[in-house]
């Protein structure tokens, strides 16, 4: 029997549909927008050989916040990861335009779109951000079982809402 997946919450989605991502390259820094193509990100998958890429975090699993000690610990295991993976992964974060909410994590160049949902399901992130040939980043939800479903990974309780309805 298949569990249901449900989606990140909507306002959840929003959230980083709003954020301002950045990738610190070079001693540049390459601000992208979500729906906007961005040339300097286009060069800079050129210069990898790469046609698209991602950005993935470790930080704040299923968007819930925490301690500085553990989002450091699991960005650092998931630089080991991409390592392993033998992919270019570039310094990057993400988050409102203020500075109050923002994630380090990193561009990812050299994997296909599976390489990289993987990655971001591996660290039970809600999102990654997908970067296409033109350097127009796109969000890529991961669905995700309820809690109580004896799945792994799944939804806290309580951040899918209605989800005694599903």
């Amino acid at each position: 029997m298949d569990t249901p997946r449900h989606p990140p919450p909507a306002a959840m989605m929003q959230a980083f549909a709003e954020a301002v991502y950045r990738v610190h390259a070079d001693g540049e820094v390459i601000a992208l927008r979500i729906g906007e193509p961005n040339p300097a990100m286009t060069a800079l998958m050129a210069k990898h050989g790469a046609r698209h890429g991602g950005l993935v975090t470790g930080e704040n699993p299923f968007g819930q916040e925490q301690s500085s000690a553990r989002n450091a610990a699991a960005n650092e295991a998931l630089r080991a990861a991409i390592d392993e993976l033998g992919l270019v992964r570039v310094a990057s974060d993400g988050g409102s335009e203020d500075g109050s909410w923002n994630e380090p994590g990193f561009l990812v160049l050299g994997g296909d779109d599976a390489v990289l949902d993987h990655l971001a399901r591996q660290f039970r992130q809600a999102a990654w951000v997908r970067i296409d040939g033109e350097g127009r980043p796109g969000l890529a939800g991961c669905d995700y079982p309820l809690a109580g479903s004896g799945e792994q990974p799944c939804w806290p309780e309580g951040v899918i809402p209605d989800a005694s309805a599903g």
